[in-house]
């Protein structure tokens, strides 16, 4: 009787690595030193969505009250199931992270699991 190969994983991982990834993000850099931020995201209602986002000739960097500084940015939205179009969003200058108001979404380059784009919840 032959008895099935078993590999060295432990069996929590094993079931753990059968759920595919939802949704990612990272920084990029273009040929001049630009930063860009490149992010996907992964539903059943609205399939395939890619964002890129990047500085526009009218971005500027604000101050706000808690003495974070933003900065304006926009947004390129790609769906498999819709025309690209382009929206704003605000970039925070510390931490990457970009927050689009219009969408309810939020993209975190510097989140743990290659980066996160997805619903944004104020808590």
């Amino acid at each position: 009787m032959a008895y099935p190969k078993r590999n060295n994983t432990s069996n929590r991982s094993s079931r753990n690595s059968g759920q595919k990834k939802h949704s990612g993000a990272k920084i990029v850099f273009g040929k001049n030193g630009q930063k860009y931020i490149s992010a996907w995201n992964y539903s059943g209602r609205h399939g395939l969505l890619s964002f890129f986002v990047s500085d526009y000739k009218k971005t500027r960097v604000h101050k706000s009250k808690t003495g974070k500084e933003w900065a304006n940015v926009m947004v390129k939205v790609s769906g498999e199931k819709q025309k690209p179009y382009i929206v704003s969003g605000l970039l925070d200058m510390a931490t990457d992270r970009v927050i689009i108001n219009e969408l309810g979404m939020v993209i975190n380059p510097k989140a743990p699991n290659g980066g996160y784009c997805g619903t944004f919840v104020r808590k």
